[in-house]
């Protein structure tokens, strides 16, 4: 009994050792400094020049904003070659071309099947007309990138003033637009209202959405993003500091200051 208490002793009394070996770590990565730019972001930066085309019955009329109530014949730009405005885009340093579509008059450069405000009840082309479609054509013959701006605001449109009802119809164009004329490169929308229409809600988080799901590579720009915006205001001004990135929580988008 003695001896294996002994024994049981001496193997206690064995040193216990595990061979350990220092395995360095690789370092992580450092945390990113949010928010960061998406990859449409990116590019957009980088491509630094866009033309932007406001043409339409405004350019007849020599209005800044047309009432709605111009008749549609007044629409007859007999010598319009888009490729002549792509060309001039290109050769002089410009990546993209944005087209006003529509304006605050109501009035569609393309032949847009939820209203007959446009194109098609004018003289041009005989009716058959789309200047959307010429000036896509146009750019990608010429290696530059389209863009499109459809105004919120339509002082043509009965609907315009009910909210659901105008949203639905608002969404429609901007659908037929985004799905038409292969890749749009950037979208251009406002907050911009009639004076009494204070009450009128635009659904912006449902147009990102939609354009997003029929553009994901496109790039929206309006009053506070989602994606790009203005340094400062319409008048080129801008506070001492401002920043590409910000802080949309607290931005409000849409004022009668109009595009």
């Amino acid at each position: 009994m003695l001896f294996f208490f002994s024994l049981f002793t001496f193997l206690l009394s064995i040193p216990t050792t595990t061979t350990t070996q220092s395995v360095a770590l690789p370092k992580p990565p450092p945390l990113p400094l949010l928010p960061i730019p998406s990859s449409p972001q990116l590019t957009w930066q980088q491509s630094e020049l866009s033309l932007f085309l406001h043409f339409g019955p405004n350019t007849f009329t020599d209005t800044e904003w047309g009432t709605g109530r111009a008749h549609p014949s007044i629409f007859n730009p007999a010598n319009l070659d888009a490729r002549q405005w792509a060309r001039v885009a290109r050769d002089s340093g410009f990546s993209k071309l944005i087209l006003t579509a529509k304006h605050h008059d109501g009035f569609c450069l393309w032949p847009s099947q939820y209203t007959d405000y446009s194109v098609k009840a004018s003289p041009w082309r005989g009716g058959r007309g789309d200047v959307v479609a010429e000036l896509a054509v146009a750019a990608r013959e010429m290696g530059v990138g389209l863009g499109i701006y459809l105004s919120p605001w339509d002082r043509h449109e009965e609907c315009y003033g009910k909210s659901v009802e105008y949203n639905e119809f608002y969404m429609a164009q901007m659908t037929e637009l985004l799905t038409r004329y292969g890749e749009i490169k950037e979208v251009w929308l406002d907050g911009a209202k009639g004076e009494g229409e204070k009450d009128m809600k635009y659904f912006f988080d449902c147009w990102f959405s939609l354009i997003h799901q029929h553009q994901p590579g496109a790039v929206i720009f309006s009053d506070a993003g989602p994606d790009t915006r203005w340094v400062g205001d319409e008048t080129g001004s801008s506070s001492s500091t401002c920043w590409s990135l910000f802080n949309r929580s607290a931005a409000v988008i849409g004022n009668t200051d109009s595009k």
